[in-house]
């Protein structure tokens, strides 16, 4: 019995981190599990440029 409960205890915690992960991401409150992926990763991809722009400003 332990096993299922184990097993039901990691969905959850997956499925909050899910939520979570809908909440940050813009525009992925409402789509599935592969678009929240994809846009999660243009999301970082986005924000890693901004830090490359910002930190290329500063140095001038």
């Amino acid at each position: 019995m332990a096993p299922l409960r184990k097993k039901k205890s990691h969905e959850g915690l997956v499925l909050k981190k899910l939520r979570k992960l809908k909440r940050i991401v813009p525009g992925s409150k409402n789509v599935g599990l592969e678009v929240l992926l994809q846009r999660t990763a243009n999301y970082i991809y986005f924000l890693e440029l901004q830090v490359f722009v910002l930190g290329s400003m500063s140095s001038l």
